[in-house]
């Protein structure tokens, strides 16, 4: 967090038109703890989940984890649809999967018989699959998205 002697010291060295350039690269962390992105998006922790909010947006996007919000504010920022969409798409879907798991595996403990007992962990290791896969293919979304972040901040420096 840039303290506002430091941030008072840097407007006097640095052209706003230098200042302005370096607020669409940066990722900012508020003294609330939201986060402040390429001058454009704002993320706020909101209970358990992660609220993205943007000026041309109608409406939020809810995410459960940060990386997925600051993700999706990347493909967002660079106009690439698909991507976003499905960003968010698997962050909800990976959230589902992880309420199913806990359900069946509440049901597995409490099987009376091997049938009941076999049917849920059948489902149980879909879900876990499924979980993996989601996990997986989020996890590229994120490495691409860090990667254009590096590859604008070292193009502007």
């Amino acid at each position: 967090m840039i303290s506002d002697k430091l941030l008072h010291k840097l407007t006097k060295t640095i052209s706003n038109q230098e200042m302005e350039k370096l607020s669409e690269l940066a990722i900012l962390q508020g003294p609330d703890g939201s986060y402040f992105l390429f001058n454009q998006y704002a993320i706020r922790k909101n209970n358990d989940c992660y609220i993205v909010e943007k000026d041309s947006i109608a409406g939020t996007k809810s995410f459960n984890v940060l990386k997925n919000a600051v993700s999706w504010c990347t493909y967002e920022k660079q106009n690439r649809i698909y991507e976003s969409n499905r960003i968010l798409d698997l962050d909800n879907r990976l959230a589902s999967v992880d309420s199913e798991i806990l359900v069946h595996q509440k049901l597995v403990k409490k099987a009376k018989n091997l049938e009941e007992k076999l049917i849920y962990l059948a489902k149980l290791g879909e879900e876990k699959m499924e979980r993996k896969q989601i996990t997986e293919e989020l996890s590229g979304y994120v490495n691409s998205s860090r990667i254009w972040q590096d590859k604008r901040f070292s193009k502007s420096a």
